[in-house]
């Protein structure tokens, strides 16, 4: 014991020593940097270009100073009383006195009252304000946010662009889920300072198509008019339209399949453009160059699923589609030429029996290793489920630069895709040809009222979702006639 308390003494000693000249050390460099600063302090205070520095500041000041009081002479002697009055009767002649110099302010006093009151009755008065129903996220913490609102103010026409919808029906994607989450939010909220009709980020009016009626159109649309049944889609960063009345610009309303009603023609812009997007634009498949091509949809029956089957099903491709058993029979009858559930066992060496030249994966990021495994050589995977926004993740220094550059791009260009999926009324009515042609059906899974929103987000969240869910809204305001749904269940 005593030989491990004499070792313990000469360790703590040869630690004193070693701290006492770490501190000694320190304090010699401590005092070197200290002198050498102020050496460099009292240099740079004593150079000469300091002082011509301060020569030239205190000359610049003293000139300022100079003009700051000539132009305050000047003011002040050009603008008395009396040298105004004297310019006045030089200008009027001698016929002015301080009688008429009265007489002439009541007199503009007067025309002045007048004009402001007459202004007033021309002006057209303000609308009074109107509130509507809406489904919407008051945060973005997920889906338990939503809610029916009631008092959401009624959106108006504020450009020559505008559209105003009754809505009759619209429906629920899988992104409305990743809205709730903050999806698009950045770049939502750099947006919507260019949308009067809204007013602070939340809520979040969600919805990303709709089918309904034109109530109203700005002076500048000219391919939709009053009174026409059209269905519309809005990018994820646009407000939605799970509400009563929408506003949306016309580039994104058509007039809908005149062989659907409004629940099924609502099932199909949004899904349907997306799809149009990952066949037309990245896969590059069509009428002309989808014949003998082998197709994968996997996870095929989401509601962009079920567009791609039946597209390339129109076109003459072999199409096969993985999806859930109790979905098989719908894929049949969109077209699919084989179906494997996913539930079987061992899913990737059944498909691999034959490799695909377009894998489409409607599973997110997480099944791309596996797509890629079934495709031929020279074959790809297109994911056409919405990636993360990059914006969504920027710190406060890229977000301001973020923001500046938002501005002027929305400056110089106005609307664009914003990364996002490209939406336009020339895709709705490539669409609404093939729906009312009989290429396309709408795939709706079910049809519920707006307070029956939970069960309705539930089911899409599910993994026994199939097509889209629709939300069906009505009013009395428009007497209407309108169709039944043609959906495919």
């Amino acid at each position: 014991m005593d030989e491990v308390l004499f070792h313990l003494s000469q360790r703590l000693e040869s630690l004193q020593v070693i701290t006492y000249s770490a501190i000694q050390h320190g304090r010699i460099l401590f005092d070197s940097y200290s002198a050498q600063g102020y050496e460099l302090v009292l240099s740079v205070y004593n150079s000469p270009q300091l002082a011509q520095i301060q020569d030239s500041a205190y000359y610049k000041l003293q000139e300022l100073l100079t003009y700051i009081r000539e132009f305050s002479t000047f003011v002040i002697s050009h603008t008395h009383p009396t040298v105004v009055y004297a310019r006045i009767s030089n200008i009027i002649g001698p016929d002015l006195n301080r009688d008429n110099l009265y007489a002439g302010c009541i007199g503009f006093a007067i025309g002045g009252g007048v004009g402001v009151v007459i202004g007033l009755c021309l002006q057209s008065p303000p609308r009074p304000l109107s509130y509507m129903r809406a489904i919407a996220a008051t945060s973005f913490t997920g889906v338990d946010t939503v809610a029916v609102l009631e008092d959401v103010t009624t959106p108006t026409i504020s450009a020559s662009d505008d559209v105003l919808i009754q809505v009759r029906a619209a429906s629920i994607d899988p992104v409305d889920i990743k809205i709730c989450g903050g999806y698009a939010r950045v770049l939502r909220f750099q947006l919507n300072k260019y949308n009067p009709n809204v007013k602070g980020e939340l809520p979040v009016v969600l919805g990303r198509d709709c089918a309904g009626i034109v109530v109203e159109i700005g002076n500048g649309v000219t391919r939709v008019d009053v009174g026409d049944e059209v269905w519309a889609v809005v990018p994820p960063w646009a407000p939605g339209m799970l509400s009563d009345l929408v506003v949306v610009k016309d580039c994104w309303v058509s007039r809908k399949p005149r062989c659907l009603g409004f629940e099924g023609s609502a099932s199909i812009p949004y899904s349907g453009s997306v799809a149009w997007d990952a066949v037309v634009n990245r896969a590059n498949i069509g009428p002309a160059t989808a014949k003998g091509k082998k197709i994968l949809v996997h996870c095929g029956s989401t509601g962009v699923g079920v567009i791609i089957t039946q597209l390339c099903h129109s076109w003459n491709a072999a199409v096969t589609v993985t999806c859930l058993n109790r979905a098989s029979p719908v894929m049949k009858a969109l077209g699919a030429s084989e179906v494997i559930p996913l539930e079987t066992a061992d899913i990737e060496n059944q498909l691999s029996k034959e490799r695909f030249n377009v894998v489409f994966n409607n599973a997110g990021p997480v099944a791309h290793q596996f797509c890629l495994r079934l495709c031929t050589p020279e074959g790809f995977v297109v994911t056409p489920v919405c990636s993360s926004l990059a914006s969504d993740t920027y710190g406060i220094i890229l977000g301001s630069l973020y923001s500046g550059w938002v501005r002027i791009i929305h400056a110089i260009f106005g609307s664009t895709s914003w990364g996002t999926v490209p939406l336009n009324a020339s895709i709705l009515d490539e669409l609404s040809k093939l729906v009312d042609s009989g290429v396309l059906q709408p795939v709706v899974d079910k049809i519920l009222i707006p307070h029956d929103f939970d069960k309705a987000f539930q089911h899409i969240d599910s993994a026994h979702a199939i097509g889209k869910t629709v939300i069906q809204f009505s009013s009395s305001r428009i007497l209407l006639p309108h169709g039944q749904p043609d959906v495919v269940t």
